[in-house]
């Protein structure tokens, strides 16, 4: 299946919501919600898919899309 650049920022944003509860943000060293997303916009869509850390055969983009996707 193939994903607009915009489907996989949602998804990376959706992921890095997951990762930076408040218990594990640090604001000294991670970037804020809107940066991050702001970083993740000004990408390529090839840069965005490997910022999945997804594989063709163990975690693949339609795997990482599932789980964080909005599908």
């Amino acid at each position: 299946m193939s994903y607009t650049k915009l489907q996989i920022v949602a998804a990376l944003c959706n992921e890095y919501k997951a990762l930076f509860t408040q218990e594990t943000f640090d604001p000294a060293s991670d970037l804020s919600y809107e940066d991050y997303r702001n970083s993740m916009l000004n990408k390529t869509l090839s840069e965005l898919i490997k910022e999945t850390s997804t594989d063709s055969e163990y975690y693949t983009l339609d795997a990482f899309m599932k789980k964080y996707g909005i599908l």
